[in-house]
């Protein structure tokens, strides 16, 4: 979720500006509009409106498919890899003094986290957008 001022502009089928803006999180010390709760519509001729977040994301949610709905599901993928290796313990008391035990280890160890949703992936607090 997006936790600083954030703004968009929707594009047409063609790619070109509509002059929609899409604004969140616009005025932090408001906790009405924090956390994305409200989002500020400008339309081309200024007109501002201001829809809760529920409202806009039903109606997305309404004109998706299954494929879709999959997408709109945030998802966190952690990337792991393992190390194995062998460890040895020397003996000091009730087994026998000096005898050494030996037992295999696999440990998980996290390479990176990235969260995805559909296309847009998030790597340390930056949205990277894959190139078409």
């Amino acid at each position: 979720m997006l936790k600083t001022y954030t703004k968009g502009e929707i594009k047409d089928l063609y790619g070109k500006n509509t002059g929609v803006k899409l604004e969140v999180n616009w005025n932090s010390d408001d906790q009405k509009i924090a956390d994305c709760k409200v989002i500020k519509m400008t339309l081309p001729g200024g007109k501002e409106l201001f829809v809760k977040k529920e409202e806009f994301l039903s109606f997305l949610w309404l004109m998706g498919n299954n494929d879709e709905h999959m997408k709109m599901i945030p998802q966190t993928l952690t990337r792991s890899r393992w190390y194995e290796t062998v460890l040895s313990v020397k003996a000091t008391k009730d087994i026998r003094k000096g005898e050494n035990l030996t037992f295999p280890i696999k440990l998980s160890m996290p390479d990176y986290t990235e969260e995805v949703i559909g296309n847009l992936q998030r790597k340390s607090g930056q949205i990277v957008v894959p190139a078409k």
